[in-house]
């Protein structure tokens, strides 16, 4: 398992470089105030990490709703007199 998550880990770098490499070109990055001129290559990159950053976040806040519900309907149900 270790061995494959090395192996995952260098893939993506491997990735990472190529796509750096192939797109050099600058772009203009404007947001309203600032005004970057990064390498296509890096800005793709690093929308791709903010992407992957923020459905990481979703799913994480996602389980935690469900388990705080699932929680919250067994104590409900603890307060309840049996039958």
């Amino acid at each position: 398992m270790r061995l494959l998550r090395l192996l995952l880990a260098l893939a993506c770098v491997a990735f990472g470089v190529v796509v750096a490499a192939l797109n050099g070109a600058p772009v203009v990055l404007d947001l309203l105030w600032v005004e970057f001129r990064p390498p296509l290559g890096l800005l793709l990159l690093a929308v791709l990490l903010l992407g992957a950053l923020l459905g990481g976040l979703a799913a994480v806040l996602s389980r935690w709703a469900t388990a705080s519900k699932v929680a919250g309907d067994e104590r409900a149900g603890d307060d309840e007199p049996a039958p």
